[in-house]
């Protein structure tokens, strides 16, 4: 990722409507998968500028650590007196075999040439019936802008993230599309910047919603929560799977 992407994160993710309703739809299933662990021990994998970890801190959550190769995001962590905080790859974490309970790698394996050894790390690091929580872009012809100022190498569909998860020895709870709702308007914008040659005015894609619509495209991407709980959605513009450790895997 573009270093300027993370002071850039840093000043929208507070207020932009995708960051906000990602957020509400993530952490409903994650605060409810931590109330099944006692005392759990947290992982965010390319923490970024340390947002999640500080909401998790704000719920009672404490034993968190962030990972992330990038030191500008992580002194914007730092900024954020959040005390665990570890400068590395995520293709070899140096952290010990099965030491959490829960890892979030939310909008990580996109940016890793080689997805699947990130998977077998992150499973290596996940105690037996651990869960892994990841959030990733969907549809290669989604492909854009935003895909290239972040460093993406890919997007995915559902089998495909499915068989490369089920591969490192992980089973899968759930596994949906998300941010379907605005699936269409998503895709004409994308097509309509690819027509344009991607000549825009601003850092990321993140910059063209006029200021009066944010809160619209909030309230409709977050209406997927309470259809996240209980269906899994046949398409969508990001992908959303929680997994787990067979505990005979252990």
């Amino acid at each position: 990722m573009k270093q300027v992407m993370y002071s850039h994160i840093q000043g929208v993710e507070q207020t932009h409507w995708w960051y906000l309703a990602r957020r509400k739809i993530i952490f409903d299933w994650v605060l409810r998968i931590l109330a099944d662990y006692s005392q759990p021990k947290i992982l965010d994998v390319g923490c970024g500028t340390g947002f999640n970890l500080e909401y998790l801190r704000a719920n009672q959550y404490s034993d968190v650590v962030g990972l992330d190769f990038s030191t500008e995001a992580l002194g914007f962590g730092r900024q954020r007196q959040l005390p665990q905080l570890i400068c590395a790859d995520g293709l070899n974490p140096p952290l010990r075999h099965e030491s959490f309970d829960v890892i979030m790698a939310l909008d990580l394996i996109e940016h890793l040439e080689d997805d699947v050894s990130a998977l077998q790390e992150l499973t290596r690091l996940l105690k037996p019936s651990g869960s892994l929580i990841i959030f990733t872009p969907a549809f290669q012809f989604l492909w854009g802008l935003q895909d290239e100022v972040s460093h993406h190498y890919r997007r995915y569909t559902a089998p495909q993230l499915r068989q490369k998860i089920q591969s490192v020895g992980l089973s899968i709870r759930k596994l949906t599309y998300a941010n379907t709702f605005l699936f269409p308007l998503i895709w004409a914008g994308r097509l309509a910047l690819r027509l344009s040659g991607n000549n825009i005015q601003g850092t990321s894609e993140n910059d063209l919603h006029p200021g009066w619509s944010n809160g619209l495209l909030q309230a409709i991407f977050s209406a997927e929560q309470p259809l996240l709980r209980h269906f899994n959605l046949p398409f969508g513009v990001s992908l959303f799977c929680i997994a787990y450790k067979p505990f005979d895997q252990g």
